[in-house]
This record gives structure tokens, sequence and C-alpha cells, in this order.
């Protein structure tokens, strides 16, 4: 008995010259991305991190990994390849087979990176997005022995001593905007340390040998908790119901600090449609998982889901936006 595929495959071979062959490589490549998705995963699938354990890019991927483990029935496992500003992972993940198995989670901060630093690899173009992860603003946070207690105590402490106070990068990070944002605001003089990732840059804010420390919420909270840091301020429109007599850096005094990451997946270009929306729709299923959910709160992360194409246009008009951010900047 003849199936339909190949009833299908005998017309074709009836179709002369060079359009027969089209047609044919054509329904191929259909074919063979269905059946891929039907049975992805069929090994391990690796949620690529471009910064070190701790930053809340790992903090997002673990949780993830683990329900999209069962979710996928198939283990789901976190690398980090942090390094040289977060392109050690792009790239790796960039030129690795367009099959689903091997996934990057980047961030606001990666798209930053893009823009202020030279790069191989193009977002916009070698990457077809899997969905959002989530959100997630920055602190201010400083030993707990520094004697400030406020932005603004931070700053007429700068002032009093410029170029005396350090905060951490790396070069193009959020981290670092932040920083050249409070100085071009304030008029202060710092220093900027040029970590690998901001939770490089713990060991030496808890040592006190740097004073400010720019890091996602996800960094910081349980240092904070603990007394181990003092954070002054939260970078998102909205106090964090895990810290709530920390105030907003608007409600601070200081606006332009306003910012959050926007967290997203992303799978090498050619990367299978229905691999893409099998990944984007278990993605979608784990965030909005109670018990997901309610961990990721604790560490500051709120939700954010969306189509493949909706991350393909934040990305388009982020990049806009911080091209004309920082074109003042790096003019």
């Amino acid at each position: 008995m003849f199936n339909g595929a190949t009833v299908i495959f005998t017309s074709l071979f009836k179709i002369p010259g060079i359009l027969g062959v089209i047609l044919l490589c054509g329904l191929s490549l259909l074919t063979g991305g269905q059946a891929l998705a039907q049975s992805f995963p069929s090994r391990p699938v690796t949620i690529i991190v471009p910064y070190g354990p701790g930053s809340g890019n790992d903090v997002i991927a673990r949780e993830l990994a683990q329900k999209l483990t069962e979710i996928l029935g198939s283990p789901v496992v976190v690398e980090n390849k942090a390094g040289a500003n977060g392109n050690i992972a792009v790239d790796y993940v960039a030129q690795t087979k367009p099959d689903g198995y091997t996934v990057l989670l980047s961030s606001t901060s990666g798209l930053i990176n893009q823009i202020t630093n030279t790069v191989r690899t193009d977002m916009r173009k070698d990457f077809d997005p899997v969905g959002f992860a989530g959100t997630l603003p920055y602190v201010l946070a400083v030993h707990p022995d520094f004697p400030a207690n406020s932005v603004a105590d931070l700053v007429a402490l700068a002032k009093k001593d410029p170029g005396k106070l350090n905060f951490n990068g790396p070069v193009g990070s959020m981290s670092d905007y932040l920083g050249k944002v409070l100085m071009s605001t304030t008029g202060v003089d710092m220093v900027m340390v040029p970590y690998k990732s901001t939770s490089d840059a713990q060991v030496d804010v808890l040592a006190g040998r740097i004073e400010l420390w720019f890091t996602t919420a996800a960094s910081a909270l349980s240092l904070a908790k603990a007394g181990r840091v003092k954070v002054l301020a939260v970078t998102g429109e909205k106090r964090l119901q895990v810290l709530p007599n920390v105030p907003t850096v608007a409600e601070a005094g200081f606006p332009a600090l306003t910012a959050e990451v926007a967290f997203f997946i992303l799978a090498p270009a050619g990367t299978p449609k229905d691999v893409l929306t099998k990944l984007n729709q278990a993605v979608g299923v784990a965030l909005h998982t109670k018990s997901v959910e309610d961990r990721l709160a604790t560490q500051g992360v709120q939700m954010k889901i969306g189509t493949s194409e909706q991350v393909r246009a934040y990305i388009r008009t982020e990049l806009e936006k911080w091209q004309r951010v920082l074109k003042g900047e790096k003019s």
C-alpha cells in the first residue's frame, strides 16, 4: 500500500529537469524537519550560559533545566562558558549544529555587548530565537561596612574623593553601563574594574577590595539576607517583594539608572521551526509551573514569555535603543 508521501515522491520524479530536483530537495527538508521535531529530544539538551555560576543567566538556566528535563523527557543540562564579555559562549553556540540540542541563555547584557565590543557573531542573523525566559532588575550593593546607606550618600563620598571608588565591569556589560550612567548624571569620577562577570566580582566585594557592585538581584539576594552585602537601590521600576525596604533608583532620586534585563533563549540559525516551537512551548510550561515561578520570584525574577518572533523583534528594537543610548558615550 502506498502512503501520501510515496505518491508525492513518485509524482515528483516525473517532473523533468531542475524543477523536479528543487521540489524533491524542498520536500526532503520539510519531512526531515518534521521527523526531527517528532523525535526531539532523543539525547541531552545543553543550555550554554555566557557567565559564571550565580549570575542571573545561570540561576534561570538551572531552574529551567530541572523542569525541562521532566517536560521533555530527556536530560537538560547547564554548561557555563564565561569569558570575553560573553563572546566565548555566543560564538560557541552559533557554530554548533542547528538541531536544538545546544542553545544559549542570553540577555539584554549580551545585546549591549554587541554594540560596545568587537564581536564575530551577530545575534540578529546567527541565531533563531526560542523564547523569553524572564526579566530581572539589577541592584547597587556595597560591603556592609561601607559608609553609605543610600545612593545619595555614595555620590557624596565619590565627590569627596574623586577616582577612589571602584565598580565592577566587564566592559560593555549592564554593570559597566550603570556605573557610567551614575558618573555622567552626577559628575562623579569612579574606576571600572573589568571582571569577567558580575558574579566574579562578588569575592572582591565581600573582601572590601571594590566598593560598588552592580549585579542582578538574583546574585545579591542571598548575600543581602545574610547581611554580607548592603543593597542601596534596585534598578527596576518596582521594589522587589523579597527586598521591600530597598528603594528603586527612581525613588532614591536617580531615575536615569532605571533598567531591567530580559533573558531569552537562542538556538543556532537554521534550527527547524518545529523544534523551536517545541522548545518554546516547553519553556512556557516550565516558567508557569508554580514551583519554578515561586523559586525564581525569590531571586527577583519576574515572568516573561513570548514567541520566537517576539524575541526577534525585541532583539532588533533593543539593539536600536542601546545604539542610541550609547552613541554619545562612544563618540
